[in-house]
């Protein structure tokens, strides 16, 4: 099991790239049966997220306009912090038929060297290929207690830690804000929570710097595509635009004072747009684009590395 933060740069289905970075969000790849294992997935998600871990599934999310197994499947195994796997087979005239995208779908985890946690009832057997791998084997009224244990010491081998006296990335993160003079937005009034919103849909989180006059919109995107990036990019300016020239509209109507109306413009106006990414390379790539492209608020680009190298500077 390796819970590094890496790239994966192969794709497994030959396309020309992958670049989606392992163990890098906080969340569960779920594989099971639809029909064999309901109440297991509700137990599971419950679970799940009373420890703040997401957990995802290939047969909740659309992928519109893009490869199923790559958006849907693959991806979200590699960025996963760590999987399970509910190896129930399916029962049929007194025969075992094992679930072919369920067994597919945990040779992709075993491949990707991802922390895994197999279930399975007790009174089923496994496919021989896998029959050797340690599996919890359980009775209904038992699942919950052990798989709540399963997950507790999957997060506690997973968590990116310290090692060697270093913080875990989010505190590292959280730290280069600061150092950057800048901090989570509460999102407690109103107008703060609209803003927050407008970039909500897209990834983005809402700063504010220390004076708590200027705003930033802040995207973490280390799990993606430096194309998605610049896509977000160019949707968050079109959504700010769009925000700002109906302003007038609703002072007009009398929906806000003009007190109001020259303040939120200014605030649009002057909002900031932050950006982490997780190489060098990436940040080149869409740098470059953005030479060519119209962006009329204020824009950095930082990579991972970049965070580090602000922090051992200033003696983290």
């Amino acid at each position: 099991m390796d819970k590094t933060i890496r790239k994966n740069e192969i794709c497994v289905i030959g396309l020309p790239r992958c670049d989606f970075v392992f163990s890098s969000t906080r969340t569960c790849f779920i594989a099971y049966g639809f029909k064999e294992s309901p109440l297991e997935m509700s137990l599971l998600r419950k679970l799940l997220e009373g420890r703040g871990i997401q957990a995802v599934e290939a047969g909740g999310m659309l992928a519109p306009g893009q490869s199923a197994f790559c958006a849907k499947i693959c991806s979200k195994i590699i960025t996963a912090q760590f999987c399970i796997v509910i190896l129930n087979n399916e029962e049929s005239e007194g025969r075992e038929i094992p679930n072919a995208n369920v067994n597919m779908e945990y040779g992709l985890m075993l491949g990707f060297n991802k922390y895994v946690i197999p279930f399975q009832r007790s009174t089923q057997k496994l496919p021989f290929n896998v029959a050797g791998l340690d599996t919890i084997k359980y009775e209904d009224r038992e699942f919950e207690r052990l798989a709540a244990d399963a997950i507790d010491q999957a997060i506690a081998a997973t968590n990116q830690e310290a090692i060697h006296g270093v913080m875990p990335m989010d505190q590292l993160l959280g730290t280069f804000l600061l150092l950057r003079r800048a901090v989570f937005s509460s999102v407690s009034e109103q107008g703060e929570k609209a803003l927050f919103e407008i970039g909500q849909h897209l990834g983005f989180n809402l700063l504010n710097d220390f004076t708590g006059m200027k705003y930033i919109y802040f995207g973490n995107f280390t799990t993606l595509r430096p194309e998605i990036v610049l896509w977000r990019i160019h949707m968050l300016e079109e959504f700010l635009a769009d925000r700002a020239s109906s302003l007038p509209i609703k002072a007009e109507v009398g929906a806000v004072s003009i007190a109001q109306l020259d303040l939120a413009t200014r605030i649009l106006n002057q909002v900031e747009i932050w950006i982490l990414v997780t190489s060098d390379e990436d940040k080149r790539k869409i740098s470059e684009e953005l030479q060519t492209a119209t962006i009329s608020h204020t824009f950095e680009l930082f990579s991972t590395s970049d965070v580090s190298t602000q922090l051992i500077h200033s003696g983290f």
